[in-house]
C-alpha cells in the first residue's frame, strides 16, 4: 500500500495538493490544505519548495499510520494530523462554487468573531464548541441569517470528514431554530397600502413599484430585477419565468403566475418595449436602502427586506383562502413541504388576531 501526493490545477496558476491511497478497495483523496502558488518569481519557488517538503512529511506520515491501523501497531506519535480551522475554512471559500459566497465569507469572520484567536485546532471543534457558536450567531444576529451561516460552518465540517480529517461532523446533529423572519417581517394587506399610499419620485418610486409588485406576485428579488416585458402575456394576465434561484435543481423552476390587478397596473405605469426590463433597478444595497427607507416613510416599524415581499404574498394568499396546493404552485415551491411553513405562521397569526379581542367583563 502507498499513499502519494497529486496535484490539481486550480485558479490563477496555482495547484492543490492532495493525498491519494487506497483504503480496504476505495480509493481515497485528502485535501492537506496546501497550495502552490503559480512560480512567478525566485520567492514563490521556494514558498512552494517548502509546502512540498511538507506535503511529502504529511504523506509519509499518513502511510504509517494507515500501516499502524492495518496492523494494530501503537505509532509514538498522536495520529491525529493538527489543522488550523481557520485556514481549512479559507481554502473552503477558495474552492466554494455556489454564488453565495459572501456568505461563507461572512460565516468565517464570525468564526474569528466567537474564537478570538487566528488559530483553532480542528480537533478543538466539538459538539459544545458548535452549540456555543450557533447561539454566539444567534444572538448576534437576526431573522434566519444564524442559520443560514451555522450552515455554510457545517458544511465546512462535512468537507472535512470527507477529507478524512475528522472522523465525524460535531456540528451534523444540533437542530437549528427557525429565527423571527416570519413572525416579524410579514406586512399585512393594511400595510403594504400604508406604503402604497407613500408620494414619492425619481428613484425611489421605481422602488416602491418593484417591492408593490413583489407582494403581489411573490417574485424574488433577483427574478424582479431581470423580469422583462417579453416575459408578460397582458392578454391573459400572466407571467412566465424561469425562477433564477431554483432553476438548476427544480422541477418548479418554470413559473407560470396569474397577475391580479394590482400587478397589471403597477406593469402599465411603465411600459416599454418587449426586451426593456421592466424595473429600473440599481444594486441592491442601495435599492434596500432606500425600501427601508420607504418602509419607515409608511410609519411601520418593522425589519423590511425585498424578500419580505415574497413573505407577505404567500402568507396574504392562505389568509384570505388559498389552500396550501395552490399557495405552494403560486409560489414556485417545488413541494408543499415549503410552504407548510406559511400555514402554521397563519394558524398563529389567527390566534393573535383572537386574542388582540378586547375583555368583556361579566
Amino acid at each position: 500500500m502507498s499513499v502519494r501526493i497529486v496535484q490539481r490545477r486550480i485558479k490563477g496558476g496555482r495547484s492543490s495538493l492532495y493525498l491519494d491511497y487506497i483504503i480496504n478497495g476505495i480509493r481515497k483523496k485528502e485535501n492537506i490544505q496546501l497550495t502552490l502558488e503559480e512560480p512567478k518569481n525566485n520567492e514563490a519557488v521556494e514558498v512552494n519548495e517548502e509546502k512540498l517538503l511538507l506535503a511529502k512529511q504529511i504523506c509519509a506520515k499518513r502511510e504509517w499510520e494507515l500501516i499502524a491501523n492495518i496492523y494494530d501497531i501503537n505509532l509514538p506519535y498522536p495520529k491525529t494530523v493538527k489543522y488550523n480551522f481557520i485556514e481549512v475554512f479559507e481554502q473552503f471559500i477558495k474552492n466554494y462554487k455556489a454564488k453565495d459566497t459572501a456568505t461563507a465569507k461572512a460565516t468565517l469572520t464570525y468564526l474569528k468573531l466567537f474564537s478570538k484567536r487566528k488559530t483553532l485546532l480542528l480537533e478543538e471543534i466539538n459538539k459544545n464548541f458548535c452549540e456555543n457558536f450557533y447561539s454566539f450567531l444567534q444572538e448576534n444576529l437576526r431573522g434566519n441569517t444564524p442559520q443560514s451561516y451555522f450552515k455554510k460552518f457545517r458544511m465546512c465540517l462535512s468537507q472535512c470528514v470527507e477529507n478524512n480529517m475528522i472522523s465525524k461532523n460535531p456540528a451534523k446533529d444540533i437542530k437549528l431554530i427557525n429565527g423571527d423572519e416570519f413572525t416579524k417581517n410579514i406586512l399585512s394587506a393594511e400595510e403594504i397600502q400604508q406604503i402604497a399610499n407613500v408620494k414619492c419620485i425619481g428613484k425611489k418610486k421605481e422602488i416602491k413599484r418593484a417591492f408593490l409588485f413583489s407582494c403581489n406576485t411573490g417574485l424574488r428579488w433577483c427574478d424582479i430585477y431581470r423580469l422583462k416585458y417579453s416575459a408578460i402575456d397582458y392578454e391573459n394576465c400572466m407571467l412566465n419565468i424561469t425562477q433564477n434561484k431554483v432553476k438548476m435543481h427544480s422541477s418548479k423552476a418554470i413559473l407560470h403566475l396569474n397577475l391580479n390587478r394590482n400587478a397589471i397596473r403597477l406593469l402599465q405605469m411603465k411600459r416599454c418595449n418587449m426586451d426593456e426590463k421592466v424595473f429600473r433597478l440599481y444594486t441592491y444595497t442601495y435599492s434596500l436602502k432606500l425600501l427601508e427607507e420607504l418602509v419607515k416613510e409608511a410609519g411601520i416599524n418593522k425589519h423590511i427586506t425585498f424578500h419580505c415581499g415574497r413573505h407577505s404574498f404567500i402568507t396574504n394568499i392562505i389568509l384570505t383562502g388559498a389552500n396550501i396546493k395552490t399557495a405552494s404552485e403560486l409560489a414556485g415551491h417545488s413541494t408543499i413541504r415549503h410552504t407548510e411553513k406559511y400555514v402554521h405562521l397563519v394558524d398563529e397569526l389567527k390566534l393573535k388576531a383572537v386574542n388582540r379581542l378586547p375583555e368583556i367583563k361579566f
